[in-house]
């Protein structure tokens, strides 16, 4: 339990990275725009991955069926709003390129 908790205390830092690497997007101008997207992506990805890896873990453990069941179910809720979001954030950096390829043609 030690390694998943370790595991889950550096998700969250990765998708608190995420977070103030978005904040930095609008105001590095597009030269730079494509390095923040490829910060945001790695690290949620990274984060989506150490929750697998926890609940994997978890799930190979002895402890109760019960208890077992609901870390599970945190998990894969973790895992869903993660993948989500970096959906989300994948079609607003396409949107975005879009928009420049109007203005810019």
């Amino acid at each position: 339990m030690e390694d998943c908790v370790r595991q889950i205390n550096n998700g969250i830092n990765q998708i608190t990275q995420s977070v103030r690497e978005i904040q930095k997007m609008g105001k590095d101008g597009e030269e730079r725009f494509a390095w923040h997207e490829s910060n945001v992506q790695s690290w949620v990805s990274a984060a989506l991955t150490d929750a697998t890896t926890c609940m994997d873990g978890v799930l190979g453990d002895e402890i109760g069926s019960k208890a077992k069941s609901m870390i599970k179910a945190r998990f894969l809720n973790v895992k869903e709003l993660a993948s989500n979001s970096l959906a989300m954030f994948n079609r607003f950096t396409a949107r975005h390129r879009a928009s420049l390829a109007i203005k810019n043609p």
